[in-house]
């Protein structure tokens, strides 16, 4: 069963997150490694090219060297460089459909992502992975050493139990529709995508977190569409509400 972790957002709405899978951040390590592997084989074939068209007896062999070292540091640094540059993805991680966030929801920073990446060191390179995964498999989030230190998790972007704005499409269709709430559509399709996993969530485990979410979304959609007070029937409103956002979006 896939981990999950409940996550209170800046404006207290609770958000379930699944932890990626060990087996899918392992993949997406490979394919990193890989990627890396391939720029410091090539630029061993360039030097190597460069050096020997320009051969000389007297020339400093360690000059070539530090240049070829410079050159590999984007390779060193990548998974540093790439998470801080794509919002904590590399290469690897976006082919895995991954992202490292901070453990509270928020974007993770410059500083929780250099902590991550230097615990690599220890975590991955000196252990060959083995302590990471002992590390993540021992905790509920999933988090090696490098997270528990940077403050971070690796979640899935697209979660098992998620869905996708096309499977809530075949909800309603009406050429002569009439909305009750108009001015739904200022709302994006990952705001309607929240609430319909959070009903869905709830019928399928009516528990107080998941009341609570719900009782919060209707509370920031009624306050969006600039209604004075929030509908009693919470769940109603909701449904009333998206199906709405669908029918007025479709093209």
């Amino acid at each position: 069963m896939a981990k999950t972790a409940e996550i209170v957002t800046a404006h207290n709405v609770v958000i379930q997150y699944e932890m990626a899978p060990i087996m899918s951040r392992v993949i997406a390590s490979i394919l990193d490694v890989i990627i890396v592997g391939f720029y410091v084989f090539l630029i061993s074939i360039l030097m190597s090219a460069f050096m020997i068209s320009n051969f000389r007896w007297d020339s400093d062999f360690g000059v070539e060297m530090l240049l070829f070292y410079i050159l590999c540091l984007p390779g060193f640094f990548y998974s540093f460089w790439m998470e801080a540059v794509f919002a904590g993805q590399t290469v690897g991680k976006m082919a895995m459909g991954l992202r490292v966030i901070k453990s509270n929801g928020e974007n993770a920073s410059i500083g929780d992502l250099f902590l991550r990446w230097i615990f690599r060191f220890i975590d991955l390179m000196w252990s060959f992975g083995a302590l990471a995964i002992i590390v993540a498999l021992s905790n509920e989030k999933s988090q090696r050493l490098g997270d528990l230190v940077g403050n971070t998790v690796i979640i899935k972007l697209r979660p098992t139990n998620e869905f996708s704005i096309t499977d809530i499409l075949n909800i309603k269709s009406s050429k002569d529709y009439e909305a009750t709430y108009p001015s739904i559509v200022q709302m994006t399709d990952d705001d309607m995508l929240l609430i319909k996993n959070a009903m869905d969530r709830l019928k399928k485990n009516p528990n107080d977190a998941h009341k609570d979410l719900v009782r919060q979304l209707a509370q920031l959609t009624s306050d969006k569409l600039g209604l004075s007070q929030v509908p009693d029937q919470k769940i109603t409103f909701l449904k009333t509400a998206l199906q709405d956002y669908i029918v007025l979006t479709r093209s």
